[in-house]
């Protein structure tokens, strides 16, 4: 299986790489710049969060025009190091106006909290830089360095609130784990180079046709066999960890906790975009003719992700870590999609990613328009703290029982279309008992999502809340509405991501 031609190498490369060219040189300068302003005693040593949030967005949302209005495609550039093609713009797209969604929902809560730090907006910057590169990336050397800018870039948004101890725990603990997952991804890549003495995609994806791992034309036999297969399992754990996906899921629950929450809000849904694509791209293009070795762990990873995150999401009382345990249990359901091996599989992965992340931006809209009297920060922790809420605001009140249904799985919202397909692409894959295990599952998984409708509508409250539309930004407002139409109402026209799938993974 083959996802797209990559056969036009071009020489002017700088026009292809306009929009990563574009965002880390405004990156850059904005650093500079703001470094500068916030020093001059003219200015007061003002910090100009409002103001950078605004510039860092307007940036974000020219990057997102450089990357729509780019129409070329199928061109390999930098020495084969990144490919431009209709595939990998479209994800961009996605991830752009992702990370623009998770900015536009967290902007009244940054402003309330009074946050007096412009440089997590810069590191935002980076971040999304790392994501388009990793997106284009057409070589293991550039996804290993794409994947690290990115990487860093978190580590330290997880630390941004240096006062909070809590905070400082989630970032150690992040750079620690992530460094070595690094470590692992790496080590795989040495030994996919050292057996092969290439990390061009290309020129392995035309290695492995029929690759016999039994053969001894290449010197070494088994051994050589064994250190290619070693590195293939070496470098998709390295991918699952970065996925938070179980038993690589350690970290995602003490992060998203320590994690300030406008920062949480990115974790949640950034990173897996750029994973997914990276492996599509690796497993399918590269590595397709090795499926028996790596669609093993991605079927184990898989099962584990959902009895892991299952049954640990019953246990939890907080919300942050409800949400990770949530998301390790919706990252099997995407691995079971990716590890058919099939066409029909990546089509249904997209078009689970695409309801998720949608479904994740309305939660935490939701999250981010409550606030608890007489708490630091008024921050929303606990999922007790929403006791009561229908008696306050019934309209948000409906809203979130009506999302809560659409992460279960209940028909006919969005998120049951989600899981109906990636089930459909199990059982066209011949997984027929693991389709009725990921069934049984949902049932489970359907238990703690109701059980915020019991508490939202049924608990009498035992705090207080302060909710008022001052809270909400207009795009924060704008957002909340438009996911939750999404949800409700994709029953009625669905056609357009069905479409809009299979359109970009044929191309």
């Amino acid at each position: 299986m083959r996802l797209g031609a990559f056969n036009t190498i071009v020489e002017n490369h700088s026009k292809f790489f306009l929009p990563e060219i574009y965002i880390i040189s405004l990156g850059l300068f904005l650093l500079v710049g703001s470094v500068i302003v916030s020093n001059l005693k003219k200015y007061f040593y003002a910090r100009f969060v409002g103001e950078m949030t605004v510039l860092s967005v307007l940036v974000i949302l020219f990057t997102l025009l450089l990357v729509i209005n780019n129409s070329l495609g199928g061109a390999v550039i930098f020495n084969s190091l990144f490919v431009v093609d209709g595939f990998s713009n479209s994800i961009k797209v996605f991830g752009l106006v992702t990370i623009l969604s998770c900015l536009g929902v967290s902007s009244g809560f940054v402003v309330r909290t009074g946050v007096n730090s412009f440089e997590y907006l810069i590191l935002i910057l980076f971040s999304t830089f790392g994501l388009l590169c990793l997106i284009s990336s057409f070589d293991l050397v550039s996804m290993y360095i794409s994947l690290e800018v990115q990487s860093l870039a978190f580590y330290i948004l997880a630390n941004v609130r240096r006062s909070s101890a809590f905070s400082a725990e989630a970032g150690v603990k992040y750079f620690v784990l992530g460094a070595f997952s690094s470590a692992i991804l790496l080590l795989g890549i040495s030994f996919i180079y050292g057996s092969l003495g290439t990390t061009g995609f290309s020129s392995l994806s035309i290695f492995f046709i029929g690759f016999d791992f039994s053969s001894t034309a290449f010197g070494g036999g088994f051994s050589i066999a064994n250190r290619i297969v070693a590195g293939i399992v070496l470098i998709f754990a390295g991918i699952l960890f970065k996925l938070a996906a179980a038993p690589f899921h350690m970290w995602s629950p003490d992060v998203y906790e320590g994690s300030p929450l406008f920062i949480t809000t990115l974790f949640s849904v950034v990173p897996k975009i750029g994973m997914l694509f990276i492996a599509i791209k690796l497993f399918y293009f590269v590595l397709y003719d090795c499926l028996a070795y790596w669609q093993f762990v991605g079927l184990f990873c898989c099962f584990f992700s959902l009895v892991v995150g299952s049954l640990k999401a019953l246990q939890q009382s907080k919300i942050k870590r409800f949400l990770a345990y949530s998301s390790v249990g919706h990252v099997g359901f995407l691995l079971l999609s990716f590890s058919t091996g099939t066409l029909l599989g990546i089509q249904s992965l997209l078009v689970y990613l695409v309801i998720y992340t949608i479904t994740m931006i309305n939660v935490w809209a939701i999250v981010f328009s409550l606030q608890v009297k007489g708490r630091n920060f008024g921050q929303l922790r606990y999922i007790n703290d929403l006791q009561g809420l229908s008696r306050v605001n019934p309209l948000l009140s409906y809203t979130l029982a009506i999302n809560m249904f659409s992460m279960a799985g209940i028909p006919p919202l969005a998120g049951f279309f989600a899981k109906f397909y990636v089930l459909f692409a199990g059982l066209e894959a011949d997984f027929s008992i693991l389709v009725v295990i990921f069934a049984l599952f949902s049932v489970v998984s359907a238990f703690y999502y109701i059980r915020f409708t019991k508490i939202v509508f049924f608990d009498e409250s035992n705090v207080g809340f302060l909710y008022s539309t001052n809270f909400l930004h207009y795009f924060h407002s704008l957002l909340l509405s438009l996911s939750f139409l999404f949800i409700l109402l994709f029953v009625l026209c669905p056609s357009p991501l069905f479409l809009w799938v299979p359109c970009i993974t044929n191309i």
